[in-house]
């Protein structure tokens, strides 16, 4: 009896080195893939591809370092997909086709537009607070401006400070994550005063643009951008809209080809 009692008491302390082992390898693997992961990230850092960062070198990077970059688009309901179909995709979806089309990257996008919010609106209803959680690589920010400007028209200096405090909320809690921003399409209403409203969409954009500049965050000013390749291409405001503000494929596709052409180009030097 205590033959077994003994032989039980060895096998109990056996299994509790084992266990001790055990934990020991875990732990000292993570801290072995933590100290590359941080020093994958200090050598990008100091590279001269990250001096000149595109949206591309960082999802080319990413994927080196995990195995797939994640990128959150965050806006309206035009990043969300009002008025696309399943044969002409919004620019988000476009996007994520297009780089998974690309010799090392293995991208993933996740949605987080949402209909009629605006800046605002992504702010009490802690919008922002569910791409923080997501933990992107890269955030691509479309900035509500159609919904700022709209029924009731938020107060443009306070759209000023609600992207100012999205901002500051992703530096503090994702500060290695790269944050584009954008605007949106132009609609029937570029130099229409709506009901109350103080200021056109036209006037908003050049006023919020301005602010972003002067910001000098990362920013595709997609609202003149496109208006341009409209002029360029001859097409109408009529042409590129499923309704009098929703773009249709061909409003979603040009805004998409503003985004392609920018993909390899300095994110210091977007416009």
């Amino acid at each position: 009896m205590k033959q077994k009692k003994k032989l039980h008491q060895k096998n109990s302390t056996f299994g509790i080195v084992i266990l001790l082992m055990a934990i020991f390898i875990i732990f000292f693997n993570i801290a072995k893939e933590n100290h590359t992961l941080a020093q994958k990230n200090e050598n990008y850092k100091l590279s001269d591809t990250y001096r000149n960062e595109s949206l591309l070198d960082r999802a080319m990077f990413v994927t080196e370092r995990d195995d797939e970059v994640t990128i959150a688009v965050l806006g309206s309901s035009v990043t969300f997909g009002k008025g696309a179909t399943e044969d002409q995709p919004v620019w988000g979806d476009l996007l994520e086709a297009d780089l998974n089309g690309m010799d090392g990257i293995n991208a993933k996008v996740i949605n987080h537009g949402y209909s009629g919010y605006s800046t605002a609106d992504l702010i009490s209803r802690e919008k922002i607070e569910a791409v923080v959680k997501d933990k992107p690589d890269i955030i691509i920010f479309e900035l509500c401006l159609i919904n700022n400007n709209r029924y009731p028209q938020n107060d443009i200096n306070q759209t000023k400070l609600d992207i100012q405090w999205i901002m500051n909320r992703f530096s503090e809690e994702l500060p290695d994550t790269l944050v584009i921003l954008q605007t949106a399409n132009p609609t029937i209403y570029n130099d229409v005063f709506l009901e109350d409203g103080k200021v056109t969409y036209d006037q908003y954009n050049n006023e919020i643009s301005e602010f972003i500049t002067t910001q000098q965050w990362p920013f595709i000013d997609t609202y003149h951008l496109m208006q341009t390749k409209m002029e360029d291409q001859n097409l109408t405001i009529e042409e590129i809209l499923d309704d009098n503000v929703h773009p249709n494929g061909v409003g979603y596709g040009l805004w998409f080809e503003l985004l392609k052409e920018r993909l390899n180009m300095p994110v210091k030097e977007l416009h």
